[in-house]
């Protein structure tokens, strides 16, 4: 796995797409690497790398742009693994609304989780990054969700998850279970239970053992 990181960070860092996508889908068709360890063990310590790789505030901007560009067409071109794995899953566990604060930049994680669920038998409706309250509260009405996961990458966003779960409350009521995740609750991760949230996920795990969690 170490090794596989290395190459997969190596065509990252020269910032060549056709070879870092190669080597990913490679390794999964090999079956060297199984779609959680690709996000958990080698895309997301790449991604983060970034920060250190570039101290420089205008340039890790764009580099960082472009290593979240590559990484997001390495998981679209893993769509197909998820759904060959998803079908040995007998059960369907219920829909899941994946999504980020309003004004959070950083979906890559959210995007990961949704394929989480995914591949355990949720159907989950990923909404990206950027969209407003109100268009959320109409995806909510529309897909019924069991289960309302927000990803927060930014600590300063907390404020607006607590307000956005109060609100989403007074709208439906409390029909929802909230999940919440992502690198704002990893210095405090007691920090759901100020959100308003029930529960907190932090790996691919906690969503493999959900249904056992909730109940």
């Amino acid at each position: 796995m170490e090794k596989l990181y290395k190459e997969v960070l190596t065509a990252l860092q020269a910032e060549n797409k056709e070879q870092a996508v190669m080597i990913s889908i490679n390794a999964l068709q090999a079956g060297e690497v199984t779609i959680p360890e690709l996000y958990e063990v080698i895309l997301a310590p790449a991604l983060v790398s970034v920060i250190d790789e570039y101290p420089k505030d205008e340039e890790l901007i764009w580099r960082e742009h472009v290593r979240s560009g590559i990484i997001r067409t390495i998981i679209e071109s893993a769509y197909p693994f998820i759904l060959d794995q998803r079908k040995k899953v007998r059960r369907r566990k219920g829909n899941v609304v994946v999504m980020c604060p309003e004004f959070e930049d950083h979906e890559l994680g959210a995007k990961m989780v949704a394929d989480f669920f995914k591949l355990e038998g949720y159907e989950p409706t990923f909404i990206g990054a950027r969209t407003p309250e109100k268009t959320i509260f109409k995806a909510i009405e529309i897909v019924k969700p069991d289960y309302i996961t927000i990803s927060v990458t930014n600590y300063y966003n907390l404020v607006s998850v607590k307000k956005m779960i109060e609100n989403i409350k007074a709208q439906f009521g409390n029909d929802f279970i909230f999940i919440v995740g992502g690198n704002a609750f990893k210095s405090n991760p007691e920090a759901y239970k100020m959100v308003g949230a029930d529960m907190l996920i932090n790996s691919y795990d906690d969503i493999k053992n959900l249904d056992k969690a909730v109940d």
